[in-house]
Order: C-alpha cells, then sequence, then structure tokens
C-alpha cells in the first residue's frame, strides 16, 4: 500500500482493534482500484465462513459493492464500507445484517472548497484545467461536480479541459505536460482531484519552471502536499483525517459484531453517512502539519470511540450523493 492516505487509514483501523485485543490478526488486500480483483480476493478470505470476521473495505467501484457485502453475509462477516456504494443500495435494504454502514468524505465539498481556493487565488479571472480521477468512480464524479458548483460562482474562471488520470502522479503529469504545450501563458491554474494527481501537475510544472506560478490544488490532505503548499507549489487540498476514517470505520464494524451496537435500532444517518473536513492553505497549514506530526492515536482505541460513533459525523450522505 503506496498511498499516504491508506496507510494513515489502515493504521487509524489496527489501532482501534489492537487496543481490544493486541493479538487479532489483521489482513490488508490492495485493490489497485480493480473491483473484480477485490472480489475475488475477498471471496477468497471469506471461503469457508468467517462468523468471527470485521471487513473495512473500499469496494474500487459501485459495481462491485453489492457482491462484495453479500459475501460478507454470506461468511457470517460484519462489514463497513467507505466511498463506493451503489445509489439504489444502502446498509438498511442490502445484506442488512452484514452491512454494518458506508462511510465516506463529502466529495462534492472537496471539489467545491479547493474550486473555490483556485477561484480565490486568480482573483476571480482565469483559464484552469481539471484533472479527474476515475470515470465511473463516484467520489471521481462528485469531486468535478463540486469545482462545477465553484465555477458557477466565479464566471470569470474558464474551465479548459477536463482529463481523467486515475488518481495517479505519473499520469497526472503526463496529462499537465500535453496542457503546457497546448494551453502555453493560457493556463493558469490545475484542479487535482486527489493529492497525487496535483503532485503529479506540479511536477511537469517544475519542468517548465511553472510551479508556484501556475496554482494547482489537490483534494486528500497527505503530508507531503502540505509541505508543497509550505513551499508555495501547491495551493490548496482538503483535509480528511485517514486515521479517523479508519478508526470509526473499524469501530462500528467491531460494535456490530460484539453486540454494542443493535443495526436494527440504528438510523439511516448512523449507517450512511460523511466524516468532517477542512480546507488547507497557506494560512493554516502549519497547524495542521504540527497536528499531524504529534497526533496520539491512543485517542483512537475502541474504549474512548464507543463514547461516541458518530462524534466526528459530518451529517447524512444525501439523496443522488452516490451516482
Amino acid at each position: 500500500m503506496s498511498a499516504e492516505n491508506w496507510v494513515d487509514f489502515v493504521k487509524g483501523a489496527s489501532q482501534t482493534i489492537h487496543s481490544v485485543d493486541p493479538n487479532v490478526q489483521i489482513t490488508v488486500l490492495q485493490s489497485d482500484f480493480q473491483g473484480q480483483k477485490l472480489l475475488s480476493d475477498i471471496s477468497s478470505a471469506f471461503a469457508g465462513g468467517c462468523g468471527d470476521c470485521i471487513a473495512l473495505v473500499d469496494t474500487a467501484s459501485i459495481a462491485f459493492t453489492k457482491a462484495i457485502v453479500e459475501k460478507a453475509q454470506e461468511a457470517g462477516a460484519k462489514i463497513v464500507t467507505v466511498y463506493n456504494r451503489p445509489e439504489d443500495n444502502h446498509p438498511w435494504d442490502t445484506a442488512s445484517d452484514a452491512w454494518v454502514a458506508n462511510i465516506a468524505f463529502d466529495a462534492t465539498q472537496i471539489g467545491y472548497m479547493t474550486g473555490k481556493s483556485l477561484c480565490d487565488a486568480l482573483g476571480g479571472k482565469g483559464k484552469i484545467a481539471a484533472l479527474g480521477g476515475v470515470p465511473d468512480n463516484p467520489p471521481a464524479k462528485r469531486r468535478l461536480e463540486g469545482l462545477d458548483k465553484a465555477l458557477k460562482e466565479c464566471p470569470g474562471v474558464e474551465l479548459l479541459d477536463t482529463r481523467f488520470a486515475n488518481w495517479a502522479a505519473t499520469e497526472a503529469q503526463s496529462v499537465t505536460r500535453g496542457w503546457i504545450t497546448r494551453f502555453g501563458d493560457d493556463l493558469n491554474g490545475v484542479f487535482g482531484s486527489n493529492d497525487a494527481m496535483g503532485m503529479g501537475a506540479i511536477a511537469a510544472l517544475r519542468e517548465n519552471g511553472l510551479n508556484g506560478k501556475v496554482k494547482v490544488t489537490g483534494g486528500d490532505g497527505t503530508v507531503a502536499y502540505w509541505e508543497l503548499i509550505t513551499k508555495g507549489d501547491a495551493l490548496s487540498t482538503v483535509h480528511d483525517d485517514n486515521f479517523n476514517f479508519g478508526a470509526y470505520g473499524a469501530a462500528l464494524a467491531y460494535a456490530a459484531a460484539v453486540g454494542d451496537v443493535k443495526l436494527d435500532q440504528l438510523t439511516h444517518a448512523q449507517r450512511d453517512f460523511y466524516l468532517k473536513q477542512k480546507l488547507v492553505d497557506a494560512k493554516n497549514v502549519g497547524g495542521v502539519l504540527e497536528g499531524y506530526r504529534n497526533v496520539d492515536l491512543t485517542k483512537l482505541s475502541y474504549q474512548v470511540l464507543k463514547q461516541d460513533f458518530w462524534a466526528e459525523s459530518a451529517g447524512q450522505i444525501g439523496q443522488g450523493d452516490m451516482k
């Protein structure tokens, strides 16, 4: 696992589960954004039943979510999904004894906050290009919709082009090189749907001495990207607390498994919700970096989170948000 946000996600989940039992075995499966591969790996992991298992899963694509939660139900496991839920499937109406909850960050808000930041940095006038994630992925769609919402409020900024770079720095770097050649001095900003693609764009700009001159946003909140903000190479990103993300997901799955929560007694807002997030830019990046470097993971113990499993909830996921 290479992406910093997923490393932190696993650390948070591990901290919570090992606070209950340090000897619990934790298996990490990597999908490489390939839903079929993940479904196959999970099917193998659940083969023969897994009644004492909990799972915390990004299903990679909405096309595989239903099959994966049904596999968990067949195995007797409890599962919490993150990010990818089909619009017409919910934890309370699909494999409802196994599917505990779906948790996400508000991708539309991510795109909107960083899009507004880009507009403000350009003084409300300029030309930008946008890097999207994966075409059929709801968070990727929502982040671009957030940008669109920001641009509607900022009519002086023109979107020149949108390309998908699969959340990857190398692909984003290649796409941005093409934009530099194609648009030249007309390119004033690059909207990166996540930090990795933002860093790829910055790498391409640096090759041409344009880093810091062409404004670039990200969208996950990684240390490497925050450091680029301190140097002036990056404009902004959104801090998604991935320690919390993994910890609260694992805590809810465990709580359902041991009976600390009764699934049929939970509201829809307790089973399908966003976590809190915030914009990070030059004004607050120093404090964010300090907080991350001095994070106290012991606060993510199960006994602490059990006091309020929804302390970091930003509200129920809205109708239409998962399309």
